[in-house]
């Protein structure tokens, strides 16, 4: 029942189109034993949504890309919604009346993200200086070509992709050409030699896509012997294999499934694996197989025909598949390309080295004895990451101006005592009980990508000024502790639930079950009809039904309900969701005074957090924000709102 360590989720991004330019030292690649999945070329980039008790501050990481420009200017004409206008201004936005200057939030950019956009900048430079060696130049035609074969890849036009990519990814067109398009297709003129695709690969792609396949179950194991013993098991009674995967395999995905793996096809994934799946009958177990350091056992489960097209079908899909192979060996042959580009240049990172910093001020690196200045990657940096770094020194000087406007202080103290709750909540304390800082602090560096003073400043202290504004409104009462003790401790439904999408669906559902009730029934239409993911592989079945969860309706239904009785259709927000009651469970016997303090601090923890997002808003609604560097962010108080729509509107009715 600890509350949350901090403000920070992760959210991920993919964008898909480009080609990975991370230095191959830090690759890491995850891949089960048996069928390590064909890589599509991705602009992988991964983004955290950090809220300090509701300050909204994403970092993104930087996006592996090249430019198309000249080597000598790493930020010209890097639109992402700013014009050459913006650029050139000293200010970046205006907030209550005081402004935020374009060199703070350079450097803000260039603190938080100058490491990881250097990164992608030297190596944009690193390919764009071989092609200058190699006299390769990428026109637009080009570029444009590779944009559209991307879009039709994914079944859209060009407009609708880009500006999906606009919409859901905040890539502007201008920046997806050159950061994402031109070093993928920079790299395939490159390599061009290493990507003829022979007819022997097409053959073999053809039987991959539509040749036999092999349904097996597994289960892998760390330990030979385990495996020898438990092949041993499976072998005498093979109905048991199932049971034995979900009850050993270390395999979570399989072990989950009875061992099930999607079907294994020809020339995919571990040859060995390959070769003694095609091998086995129906039935059959597998001797036990060494992969890396794993130990596999396989039972087959059905040999699947293959599923030829027709010769015109496969006539059609030639230029596709040979496209397909054509990307996966640019892969390949990129990353060992960018490899060698990286082992024979002369790279000097300057930006991480103090004593160069002293010798070079304003340089943050040089490529082959090319500089990348300060001023550029800030700018480069401001091109990938100022919209969510200038939203949050936005949302930070909104909370110091309402924190001085209400005469309150935050200091260290208070800094340091929200950092000890935080790291005892997520358990992160020594033998003694002590809050261990320095592998907290090592852990917010590693899950948030934030220093330490990042963290405190970003995260720490929003969360510490949010909550001394509202500790005068927050109170826990005795009804709170004890529908918290109800809800913790007291009984609780269980129940199959089927959870629907659309009204009319969950009525004809219903109807289906009132026609034959029974349990059979209800688990045949959850795992047909049920939108929930896990109840729909259990056949309904989902977490017991506690009171006061946060969902009155549903448990209001629920706690009517006697065993074997049915609800009706409950909306619960826009779910709609129909329950089959299969009794109650005791109550967990605990003296209230033993759990009081756990609760209350539950509680007054939960209750500062609703109270803090509140207060955010409501600062949020007085706010005056001229966003100059996206206008489109800017907002003005939410009563000068209501003010020009009711003038507008009495305007409206005189005329």
């Amino acid at each position: 029942m600890a509350s949350k360590p901090g403000f920070a989720i992760f959210r991920l991004k993919t964008v898909e189109g480009g080609t990975v330019m991370r230095s191959t030292s830090g690759k890491t690649q995850s891949q089960t034993p048996v069928n390590r999945p064909r890589r599509v070329m991705l602009l992988f980039g991964s983004g955290c949504m950090i809220l300090g008790a509701c300050l909204v501050m994403r970092w993104n990481a930087g996006l592996p890309a090249a430019q198309a420009r000249s080597r000598s200017s790493v930020s010209s004409d890097q639109s992402n919604g700013q014009s050459a206008d913006t650029k050139g201004r000293r200010w970046v936005a205006n907030v209550n009346g005081r402004s935020i200057s374009r060199k703070r939030l350079a450097e803000e950019c260039l603190r938080d993200h100058g490491e990881s956009v250097l990164e992608t900048v030297m190596n944009r430079q690193l390919i764009a200086l071989e092609c200058e060696k190699q006299n390769i130049r990428i026109s637009e035609e080009e570029i444009d070509a590779e944009i559209d074969r991307v879009s039709r890849r994914f079944g859209l036009p060009v407009d609708q992709w880009l500006t999906l990519l606009q919409s859901e990814r905040d890539i502007p067109a201008d920046r997806y050409r050159q950061e994402i398009i031109w070093p993928t297709v920079a790299l395939r003129r490159l390599a061009r030699k290493q990507l003829a695709v022979s007819e022997d690969e097409i053959q073999k792609e053809i039987e991959s896509q539509f040749g036999p396949r092999v349904q097996v179950r597994m289960i892998v194991l760390k330990d030979r012997q385990q495996a020898e013993k438990i092949r041993g098991v499976a072998t005498a009674d093979p109905d048991s294999f199932a049971s034995l995967a979900v009850k050993h395999s270390i395999d979570i995905n399989s072990a989950s499934s009875g061992g099930l793996v999607q079907p294994i096809r020809r020339h995919i994934g571990e040859p060995t694996i390959e070769a003694v799946a095609f091998g086995l009958g129906v039935d059959q177990i597998s001797e036990v197989i060494a992969v890396g350091d794993q130990y596999v056992v396989m039972q087959c489960v059905s040999q699947l025909p293959a599923k030829l097209p027709s010769d015109a079908q496969l006539q059609q899909m030639r230029s596709a598949i040979t496209e397909s192979i054509r990307d996966r060996k640019l892969h390949q042959a990129g990353t060992e390309l960018f490899r060698l580009l990286q082992e024979r240049a002369n790279v000097k990172n300057i930006l991480n080295d103090e004593n160069l910093r002293q010798r070079m001020p304003g340089v943050a690196a040089t490529i082959n004895g090319h500089s990348i200045t300060t001023d550029e990657l800030a700018e480069a940096c401001i091109s990938r990451h100022g919209k969510e770094v200038l939203n949050g020194l936005i949302n930070r000087q909104l909370i110091e101006m309402e924190v001085s406007r209400s005469g309150i202080q935050v200091s260290k103290l208070d800094l340091d005592e929200e950092v000890t709750r935080a790291a005892q909540a997520a358990g992160v304390t020594d033998q003694q009980g002590n809050v261990d800082f320095s592998r907290w602090y090592t852990i917010m560096q590693e899950q948030q990508n934030v220093s330490q003073s990042a963290y405190l400043e970003k995260i720490v202290w929003p969360s510490v000024a949010l909550r001394k504004l509202v500790s005068a409104e927050v109170e826990v009462t005795d009804e709170d502790l004890q529908k918290a003790y109800d809800a913790n401790y007291g009984p609780r439904v269980r129940c199959r639930a089927i959870v629907m999408d659309n009204l009319r669906r969950a009525q004809e559902v219903w109807a289906m079950y009132r026609a034959r009730p029974s349990v059979e029934n209800f688990a045949e239409l959850a795992s047909q009809y049920s939108i929930d993911p896990g109840g729909k592989s259990l056949g309904g079945v989902v977490p017991p039904i506690q009171r006061h969860g946060g969902q009155p309706a549903l448990e209001k239904e629920a706690f009517r309900l006697k065993q074997g009785e049915h609800s009706g259709v409950i909306q619960v927000g826009d779910k709609y969701i129909f329950i089959l009651c299969e009794g109650v469970t005791k109550p967990v016997e605990v003296d209230p005074e033993e759990v009081q303090d756990v609760l209350y601090n539950d509680i007054l923890e939960k209750k500062h957090r609703v109270m803090m997002s509140r207060r955010f808003d409501q600062i949020l609604e007085r706010a005056s924000v001229e966003n100059m560097l996206y206008p489109e962010l800017s907002r003005s108080p939410a009563s000068k709102i209501k003010k020009l729509n009711a003038r507008s509107a009495a305007t409206d009715n005189q005329g």
